[in-house]
């Protein structure tokens, strides 16, 4: 989603007309779910996808009336009769796209240059679009604090769209008018305390969904660039204690626990159940997972305290090397980064 706001800041400060395709609703078998995007140009080259077929291609078409209306416009798809047959797509949902025409104006540059700061600093953000197919705006931005810069709006529709706890795209009605609710966030920040071999190729897996990369060991012969290429950041750590202090770790974080050895794994879990972290993972069995957690509760940590850590890490496909068990940890990163926050119990 940040290339697809940069594809989107860059076409509009070089005053090109854009229609920006959302996903607004969904419901059974898509191709994709509610939220996701893609653009369209003038000449009917896009940037992202919501799932290619007839569906895409409609889309590029119907923004061609976009374009010369300057206006958006709502398509609703039935993906279990006609339109099915149709697209050789037998998917059996529903889904309606809108599509917003987006005017290289000074009003929009601002909006989506708010979306893009906001994401280069992690920090989730919400656009605000009313659904008029006569007009393309205003549209507005709320901050992660629920605030927003433009005037008049009323806090009755600023509550309604705080409620909301979904992820996806959603259509709301505020005083007998539709609005369109898009959540920006980053892909999350996944934190790997080791270096080894896992967490070289967990990393590698990763930072092709989106994650942000952070690595931490303290034996810089692993902790390097040479072997995490694509890691953002990376922390040769005098030792483990304290390796979580200078970070700021909310419920984007995603922290994966892989160092060499039980101690080393324990000192660190003690560390991370103290943060807000939306997910903390460490590696192992259940007899070492079990041996871990008596320690630590003989330290005064509480068993409900366990509920949000998945240990064994990675998701149940019979991974055997470092390859397969990273493709299993970033598995379930996707998953708890798609559904939110949830606790995990133990199995």
């Amino acid at each position: 989603m940040k290339k697809l706001i940069q594809h989107i800041c860059t076409a509009l400060n070089e005053g090109e007309d854009l229609v920006l395709v959302t996903i607004s609703s969904q419901s059974g078998s898509t191709p994709r779910l509610a939220g996701a995007k893609m653009i369209i140009h003038r000449d009917g080259r896009i940037a992202g996808t919501i799932g290619g077929g007839l569906v895409e291609a409609q889309a590029i078409q119907e923004a061609r009336n976009c374009f010369a209306g300057s206006r958006s416009l709502r398509r609703i798809f039935d993906l279990s009769n006609g339109d099915a047959a149709l697209s050789d797509m037998i998917c059996g949902g529903r889904l309606e796209l809108f599509l917003e025409f987006l005017r290289a104006d000074a009003g929009n540059r601002a909006v989506f240059q708010t979306i893009r700061e906001a994401m280069a600093f992690g920090r989730r953000a919400m656009l605000v679009c009313p659904v008029d197919t006569g007009s393309d705006g205003p549209r507005f931005v709320i901050d992660h604090k629920g605030r927003t810069d433009r005037p008049g709006v009323s806090e009755g529709l600023l509550g309604a769209i705080q409620e909301i706890s979904s992820s996806a795209a959603r259509l709301i009605e505020h005083d007998g008018r539709a609005y369109l609710i898009s959540s920006f966030a980053v892909g999350g920040t996944l934190i790997l305390v080791g270096a080894g071999h896992v967490a070289a190729c967990t990393a590698e897996v990763a930072a092709r969904v989106g994650f942000g990369i952070t690595v931490m060991d303290d034996r810089s012969e692993f902790a390097n660039r040479k072997r995490f290429p694509q890691a953002d950041e990376i922390r040769v750590l005098p030792s483990f204690a304290g390796c979580f202090k200078d970070l700021d770790i909310n419920e984007d974080c995603y922290l994966v626990i892989v160092t060499r050895g039980h101690m080393h794994d324990l000192e660190v879990l003690e560390q991370a159940l103290q943060t807000q972290a939306g997910y903390i993972g460490m590696i192992g069995s259940r007899k070492k997972r079990n041996a871990i957690y008596a320690k630590l509760m003989d330290k005064g940590v509480k068993v409900a305290q366990f509920e949000q850590v998945r240990c064994p890490i990675g998701m149940a496909i019979e991974a055997d090397t470092p390859e397969e068990i990273a493709v299993s940890i970033v598995g379930e990163l996707i998953y708890q980064r798609a559904t939110g926050r949830k606790a995990w119990h133990l199995v």
